[in-house]
């Protein structure tokens, strides 16, 4: 769930979670509830040798055991994040990049996208979305989930802090159902499904982080 919102920040957010990337796995799944959709997605979307790009992988735990014949790669702000990612899928490319920036075209595109417990950190949904969709195969299905906070009084795109204790000044960026849908949109990708969903649990504050999980497609030409 590492992104970075800017040279400073992302920095932070890197260290943050450099910190205890070894560690992340046991204590993550006592916390997060979208574990089995993003299993249920990849059961449904990923087919044999077909390229599959783990945006804000952290320790790869949700792509780690995807067949040996599929290509991974794993992109993250963390570098030990990255290392922990690596030891649990030797074969598996992980690369240090912030989400924001484009992907290099050297890459190749790919056919399914897994964004999701990353994008708190992302403070341009459009341009975030449409990255990926430029790194993207035609027919590519996505799944993205993006920080949702029913509770805020603005409409559009609204912050909270993530945390004060270990990235104090550091935002967690919610946008509304119809700021998500318009970035979709600009994007140039095609909403397939949206779920409201409970997507991790926040013990600092003690709350429960929700989500507009999307299911996505990279049109083919012509469709």
């Amino acid at each position: 769930m590492h992104g970075g919102t800017g040279p400073d920040e992302s920095e932070a957010i890197a260290l943050y979670y450099d910190d205890f990337a070894p560690h992340y796995v046991p204590g993550w799944r006592s916390l997060e509830h979208y574990g089995p959709l993003v299993a249920d997605f990849l059961l449904r979307s990923v087919t044999p040798e077909c390229r599959v790009l783990d945006v804000g992988c952290g320790p790869g735990q949700l792509t780690r055991n995807l067949a040996p014949d599929v290509s991974v790669t794993g992109i993250d702000v963390s570098a030990r994040m990255l290392e922990v990612a690596s030891a649990g899928r030797p074969q598996g490319r992980y690369e240090q990049h912030d989400f924001h920036d484009p992907l290099p075209g050297g890459w190749g595109r790919f056919d399914v996208v897994v964004a999701v417990g990353c994008l708190e950190f992302c403070r341009d949904l459009t341009g975030t979305l449409r990255n990926l969709a430029d790194a993207c195969a035609p027919g590519a299905r996505l799944l993205v989930g993006v920080v949702e906070d029913r509770t805020a009084r603005e409409a559009g795109s609204s912050r909270r802090a993530f945390s004060d204790d270990g990235l104090p000044g550091v935002d967690m960026h919610c946008y509304d159902a119809t700021a998500q849908l318009g970035a979709v949109t600009a994007a140039g990708l095609s909403p397939w499904s949206y779920r409201f969903i409970p997507a991790w649990r926040h013990d600092e504050y003690s709350y429960v982080v929700q989500y507009g999980l999307w299911e996505l497609r990279k049109d083919r030409p012509g469709t």
